[in-house]
């Protein structure tokens, strides 16, 4: 396949990152804005549906080849994690702030750490393996320890969107050895749109939009296909070690989103939770960083 190199460049890639981060941010909004309305399964189903022909259009501009794969097996099992990750969110959103939603969220990189290792053979050393003990701490902050909230719906459909993206970042990974960006996210929003539409279609569970909405869904589908374009744009131009720290920007978007559209401030608890959860993701970027160039286990 023919692949036109892109020179690096992490002062660009930066920019581009931010701007993904700030369109899958508003993407979130629209998501949430959604499912006040809307079953989780069918917004799902209308993010992706949306968003596919905008993807496969760009990426026949691009070279039609990208849609082939070899590794159609590991993509159909990534997107069936997607699609529980995708309604899990949308039920989280229904339920939490984004900023509280975010703040679990941010656990996904420690959960890789310790997953990195009997899925790919790439163990985390001890002082990771404490750094993610301090994190999920946090998280038991944002959960609020010994209340009821720690069993509530919303926290755990955040829990299982957590554990399923980080599962999802792994296959990511080791698709990534051998296929573009373009295809992994094509074909997990194709596989996730077309498995959404059949469960619809079998539970009967289909609403027709109502006009008022149609600007969220429209929202929705652009804000999820730049910021995905952004996003690869991104990780072209630098590796994952550099642009990972700067996805912690989520949360500035969650206060200011909070705060202006639903008038709410993340409470003491979430914030010192969340400074935990990002001093310990920071840490283990770092050791991880320091172990790829032979400085560490």
């Amino acid at each position: 396949m023919n692949r036109t190199a892109v020179a690096q460049n992490p002062t660009r890639a930066v920019a581009w990152m931010l701007w993904s981060i700030f369109l899958l941010a508003t993407m979130d909004v629209a998501f949430k804005q959604l499912v006040a309305d809307y079953n989780s399964l069918q917004v799902t189903f209308l993010r992706c549906v949306c968003s596919a022909p905008l993807l496969a259009a760009w990426m026949l501009a691009q070279d039609h080849r990208l849609f082939c794969t070899r590794h159609m097996g590991a993509h159909s099992l990534r997107a069936l994690l997607g699609l529980l990750m995708l309604w899990a969110m949308g039920e989280t959103f229904r339920e939490l702030s984004l900023a509280d939603a975010y703040a679990i969220f941010f656990a996904a990189p420690l959960l890789m750490a310790l997953l990195s290792g009997p899925l790919l053979k790439e163990p985390a050393g001890p002082l990771r393996l404490i750094a993610c003990s301090v994190g999920f701490i946090g998280v038991l902050i944002v959960l609020k320890p010994g209340a009821l909230t720690l069993l509530s719906y919303g926290s755990l459909m955040a829990l299982v969107a957590m554990a399923c993206y980080a599962l999802i970042a792994l296959m990511v990974r080791a698709l990534g050895r051998d296929e573009p960006s373009l295809t992994i996210a094509f074909w997990f929003i194709f596989l996730c749109g077309l498995s959404s539409g059949l469960l619809l279609l079998l539970a009967g569970q289909w609403q027709m939009p109502a006009r008022a909405h149609w600007p969220w869904i429209a929202l929705l589908a652009l804000t999820g296909t730049l910021g995905q374009v952004a996003l690869v744009a991104a990780f072209r131009r630098a590796s994952a070690g550099q642009l990972a720290p700067f996805e912690y920007s989520y949360m500035f978007w969650a206060v200011l989103y909070g705060w202006w559209i639903w008038g709410t401030l993340p409470a003491l608890r979430t914030s010192i939770g969340t400074l935990i959860i990002v001093a310990a993701g920071l840490f283990v970027l770092y050791r991880e960083r320091r172990a790829s160039q032979g400085s560490v286990d």
